[in-house]
């Protein structure tokens, strides 16, 4: 063995007799050293060193082996090797030192990283050695690997390398401190494997891929470190052998380098199959108990690894790359790809790295990995071998019983059971097609929802003897409805469905949950908040406990949750599980772009009702450059996205009544084009449209757009009273705005309305209440003589199934209609009062609502002969700059106002009824 200077040490030697020395302990180690006065004294120093720091594990023996190397000798900043000039020593590992170095000679100005082998280990070999590994590692060039960028031989300080200098975090580091999700360290295994599948193609084996090879950048690109070094380990014919024994990472190491057998690239596949088992679970294949190097190897070579079910029932380890958010997703086909990967005989592995690769991207694809059976069938042999005779003995007991037999019988029952169950769900629908004949109807040609209305019916009477039956067809109407908007018809379907379902298997059967989200998804499309509420908070805590909170199931019944929350003035209800959503919404969107980003809608919605306009506005502007997606069943989506926009921007007053009505018409051309004219969606946009221009006293343009609404839904056969009965309701105010005045005609229309609202028991909590005040409005306007009509709506907003406890919008809104109605200047003034105060506590100005506000407290504050000057000079303070764009149009009824209560001698004024 060839030695250089006087402090050369048997790697070999030392090696082995630590491993012995890691076996006593006391007074019998050092019984041990004391009888080793023959070796070396180098030897003897660096072996008393090591053993001295054995207690704390594989952490000190790393440790240990570094401090006891030698430094390279009289390196200091300054010195040029090459053409690289050293500027800072960086690092210290087994086989040297590692300085920052930049390039020297002028020719161009770059960074590197330097690697010098220690001067014990020269030789003329080695030399040559570097001068042949230099022209094979010169052809390997992926973007996943540090490049070789040069190599040399210092006449004063021997071989050296230059590396590529690679910033970021290490793996284990990146990975644990961004808690990353199953996925993202999927693909982040992905692109290390394809940088060691680039190496192999041109014959080079990295032997110690380990996470802290690896250098995460900025820009989350992983580089795959030290294969210069590595490879220079290849070569079984001297000293440089002898040292890699006690270079390799033992807890990354495949069997046959511990073992002290030939190397290939199935070294390099067990090693990417630890780093994914470490990734996936937090902990390493070999478990926890391996505290020497001596345990580590013996379970290298014979341990099975643990279960991943097993570890994640563990508690986490306060080092590695910790466990990810979502670790269940791991079981299954990525716990069958690592034992793949991790098989002891490298003949069993993955014949090459390019198939480990491809079963990570069929697991991306949402297809079955290529190793998951092989996977079930190899542990079933090893458990075989392990348990011989236990095996032999169940199987003979096995032989002895009928449960095979019965379990057939059983699972053939179940099979005719739903094959007579699905022939029955046909029959019904080939009835249901075949009533389409004109012959049946009179002549004429029924559309879908005449003959669906036909037999809708008999479900109620029908498969009373098949629930199964009875239930998947009440799923296909339900679903049917709601997807034709016809929630008056889907509504009560899908509450017979859930009581149905409730009475045949229970509350907690999976049909029955399907049943309860699908009512739910009905009342949230409706705008009914309280049934959401009621239907899935008890629902969503058993979602968690079975599905795990990073699941898209128990996702999406939080999203709709959010909404109600909102609704319904639960603020901190609200805000709960928006963050629990926007933590899943990470894991379980991670590889969609879109949906993950879509998240912005809900927080949005969720900033809208805390009154924080511009931070609403904020996220969806953030957002913008994400909308564009090339997926057909995403685009009604993006249009929501636009819309919601749309809808944050006139809350903060950004267009003038002429831009919004042109931001609508366009937006509602792309709407009809994807639907139909006439949708849900459409509507919708001019009723906020009227709105939003009501709000400017542009009411002849609300009045219109409200018409065209009207016209368009009739025209759709969108009559039925869910959705039509809040916009004939704004429709009547649009007249009665317009004329400045209601009349005993109008009060009659209200009352109609009124009888039909009542009538309606899906439309309910703020919806309900929003039309009631509307029409209360009406029922205020002068010459209405609705004092009765008034009465009765300010009653039905007292009801408790409105549940507005928490809606401090709506109540105050209430409060100051029933101040109004009651006539009493105090009632009035004290309404005024709450609404006011209720502005007051928003953390920014909402706009024409809070300067009518103010104005009606001035008006209260008159009516009561009390100084006015003051709120006066508020109101103005609040009048929004946004109106300045009226030039052209009409006068605001507001600023009419607030001149009559100013006039010296006020005029009789209506103390803003009207808004």
């Amino acid at each position: 063995m060839s030695a250089a200077g006087p402090a050369a040490v048997d790697w070999q030697r030392l090696s082995a007799l630590y491993d012995e020395g890691l076996l006593l302990e006391g007074e019998a180690r050092q019984h041990w050293l004391q009888a080793l006065q023959g070796e070396d004294l180098p030897l003897r120093e660096r072996l008393q060193r090591m053993l001295g720091l054995a207690s704390s594990g594989l952490t000190a023996f790393r440790s240990a082996v570094v401090q006891a190397l030698p430094p390279v000798a009289g390196l200091q900043g300054g010195h040029r090797l090459g053409d690289w000039e050293l500027v800072e020593p960086i690092g210290r590992g087994g086989m040297g030192e590692v300085w920052r170095a930049r390039r020297a000679d002028g020719l161009y100005e770059a960074e590197a990283a330097v690697k010098l082998l220690r001067s014990d280990l020269g030789s003329l070999e080695l030399t040559q050695r570097f001068a042949r590994e230099r022209r094979l590692l010169g052809r390997l060039q992926h973007p996943g690997v540090a490049r070789l960028l040069d190599a040399g031989v210092d006449a004063a300080h021997g071989a050296f390398l230059v590396i590529e200098l690679v910033s970021g975090q290490l793996l284990s580091q990146h990975v644990r401190q961004r808690q990353l999700p199953v996925a993202e360290r999927v693909r982040l295994m992905i692109r290390i494997a394809q940088a060691v599948q680039s190496a192999h193609a041109q014959l080079i084996v990295h032997r110690d891929i380990k996470p802290g090879n690896v250098m995460v950048q900025a820009d989350g690109l992983p580089k795959l470190l030290d294969f210069g070094i590595a490879t220079l380990l290849d070569d079984e014919r001297g000293e440089i052998t002898a040292l890699s024994g006690a270079r390799l990472t033992p807890a990354y190491a495949a069997p046959e380098q511990v073992a002290g057998e030939p190397v290939s690239t199935a070294t390099d596949t067990y090693q990417l199959g630890v780093m994914l088992f470490e990734l996936l679970t937090g902990a390493l294949p070999q478990g926890t108990g391996a505290a020497t190097r001596a345990q580590l190897e013996h379970a290298v070579l014979h341990k099975v690894p643990a279960r991943f079910a097993e570890l994640l029932g563990q508690p986490e380890l306060s080092e590695g790359p910790g466990r990810p958010p979502d670790a269940r997703r791991a079981l299954g086909d990525l716990e069958a790809v690592c034992a793949k990967a991790l098989r002891k005989v490298p003949s069993e592995r993955y014949d090459s790295v390019g198939r480990f690769i491809d079963d990570l991207q069929r697991w991306f694809g949402n297809q079955p990995v290529s190793v998951r059976r092989e996977d079930w069938q190899h542990r079933t042999r090893l458990w075989l071998r392990r348990h011989r005779a236990l095996a032999i003995g169940g199987l003979m007991v096995l032989l002895t019983l009928s449960a095979g037999l019965a379990a057939s019988l059983w699972q053939r029952a179940l099979a005719q059971q739903s094959a007579r169950d699905a022939e029955a769900v046909s029959s019904y629908l080939t009835e249901l097609l075949a009533a389409a004949s004109p012959d049946q109807n009179g002549g004429q040609q029924p559309t879908v929802v005449a003959l669906l209305d036909k037999k809708r019916d008999e479900v109620a009477t029908r498969f009373d003897q098949q629930p199964v039956v009875k239930d998947r067809i009440y799923e296909t109407l339900v679903k049917t409805y709601h997807a034709l908007q016809r929630f008056d018809v889907a509504a009560p379907l899908a509450e017979a469905r859930l009581a149905h379902a409730s009475k045949q298997w229970g509350p907690e059967d999976e049909r029955t949950e399907a049943a309860t989200v699908d009512l739910a998804r009905l009342h949230t499309a409706i705008g009914s908040p309280k049934p959401v509420v009621d239907l899935l908070e008890p629902l969503l805590p058993r979602w968690d406990r079975r599905f795990g909170e990073f699941d898209d199931r128990p996702l999406n019944l939080r999203y709709q949750l959010i909404v109600a929350y909102a609704r319904l003035g639960r603020l901190a209800d609200a805000e709960r599980e928006l963050e629990l959503a926007r933590k899943a919404n990470a894991v379980v969107n991670a590889d969609a772009p879109f949906d993950r980003m879509f998240f912005v809608t809900y927080e949005s919605n969720v900033r809208t009702a805390q009154g924080r306009l511009a931070q609403a506005e904020a996220l969806l502007l953030a957002s913008q450059p994400q909308w564009q997606t090339e997926l057909t069943e995403r685009q009604r989506f993006r249009l929501v996205l636009e819309r919601n926009l749309m809808f944050a921007q006139w809350r903060m007053l950004r267009d003038s009544p002429d831009e919004a009505i042109a931001r609508s018409e366009t937006l509602i051309a792309r709407v009809d084009a994807m639907m139909r004219p006439g949708s849900d969606m459409a509507t919708g946009l001019r009723l906020q449209l009227a709105g939003y221009l009501q709000g400017f006293g542009e009411r002849r343009s609300a009045l219109l757009q409200l018409q065209q609404a009207q016209t368009d839904a009739q025209a759709a056969a969108q009559t039925h009273p869910i959705l039509s009965l809040p916009r004939r309701i704004a429709l009547l105010e649009a007249e009665v705005l317009l004329a400045g005045r209601g009349s005993p005609a109008t009060r009659l229309q209200a009352q109609a309305l009124l009888e039909e609202l009542d009538a309606v028991a899906q439309i309910s909590g703020p919806r309900r209440a929003e039309a009631l005040l509307t029409l209360g409005r009406v029922a205020l306007a002068p010459a209405a003589q609705a004092a009765e009509l008034a009465a009765r709506i300010g009653q039905s907003l007292r009801e408790p199934r409105l549940a507005l406890d928490q809606a401090e919008a709506l109540r105050s809104r209430i409060a100051l209609f029933e101040g109004r109605r009651s006539g009493q200047a105090a009632a009035f003034l004290q309404g005024a009062r709450q609404r006011v105060a209720y502005f007051e506590r928003l953390p920014e100005p909402q706009g024409i609502a809070q300067w009518a506000a103010q104005l009606s407290l001035a008006c209260a504050l008159r009516q009561l002969g009390e100084p006015i000057q003051v709120t006066l000079s508020q109101a103005d303070r609040l009048r929004p700059p946004a109106l300045a764009a009226l030039q052209g149009h009409s006068a605001h009824p507001l600023d009419r106002l607030r001149q009559q209560l100013e006039a010296v001698d006020p005029v009789e004024t209506d103390c803003g009824w009207d808004f």
